[in-house]
């Protein structure tokens, strides 16, 4: 990702141009169709326009205003349709973008790559003394229907990961599979599960979310 305050487009366009060609060949011709803009410092109108220009579906940040994020939060805003510089281009261009609602780091209580500061790991085996997959998955729930106050439709992106990981990816997913697991035996109204921004794009259009 680029930085969308001081680049100049022609800038971008090489950064992207770059990206592309090294994913098409290294992926045999993949092209993204999702940008994951989640750590510039601020957001411009000419990023988004480049993006809904080169073809992306949708887009993901995290970093925006505390008032604006505060008033997104309350009128369940935080999933929009941009039309960067409406003024002159009208609808002609635009692209779904999203705001991550926690920065984009695990959800408090889920951090599990570094072992000498990460959080408590998900027990899910009921025979054990130190048993809490009931605590965790319930932590866990609470967390999934609080996000569901800030966005529209009935799926939720919870980011798994955060800045220097996975260094011990092993250890994040072992623990994400246990919850899981376990979350999903004992809750049938919500579902976790693993998933990738253009899958949550594809729900999001699959209920007319744009």
């Amino acid at each position: 990702m680029h930085d969308e305050a001081c680049t100049h487009y022609d800038d971008m366009m090489n950064n992207m141009l770059q990206g592309h060609e090294f994913l098409a060949e290294t992926f045999d011709g993949y092209t993204p169709r999702v940008g994951w803009h989640i750590d510039p410092f601020g957001h411009s109108n000419a990023n988004p326009r480049l993006f809904a220009e080169m073809g992306m579906e949708a887009w993901f940040f995290a970093r925006i205003d505390y008032e604006d994020k505060a008033r997104r939060l309350d009128d369940k805003e935080m999933q929009f349709l941009w039309r960067p510089f409406s003024e002159s281009l009208g609808d002609r261009v635009s692209i779904l973008t999203s705001v991550m609602q926690d920065h984009y780091s695990y959800p408090a209580g889920f951090k599990y790559d570094d072992v000498n500061f990460g959080d408590e790991p998900v027990v899910s085996d009921e025979r054990l003394g130190s048993f809490n997959g009931e605590e965790k998955a319930a932590r866990m729930l609470e967390y999934v229907k609080h996000m569901s106050m800030h966005y529209r439709g009935n799926h939720v992106m919870i980011p798994w990961g955060d800045d220097f990981t996975y260094a011990n990816a092993h250890l994040t997913f072992r623990n994400a599979d246990n919850l899981i697991e376990y979350f999903n035996a004992h809750h049938d109204d919500v579902t976790l599960l693993y998933s990738t921004p253009s899958e949550y794009v594809a729900a999001l259009k699959a209920q007319e979310i744009t």
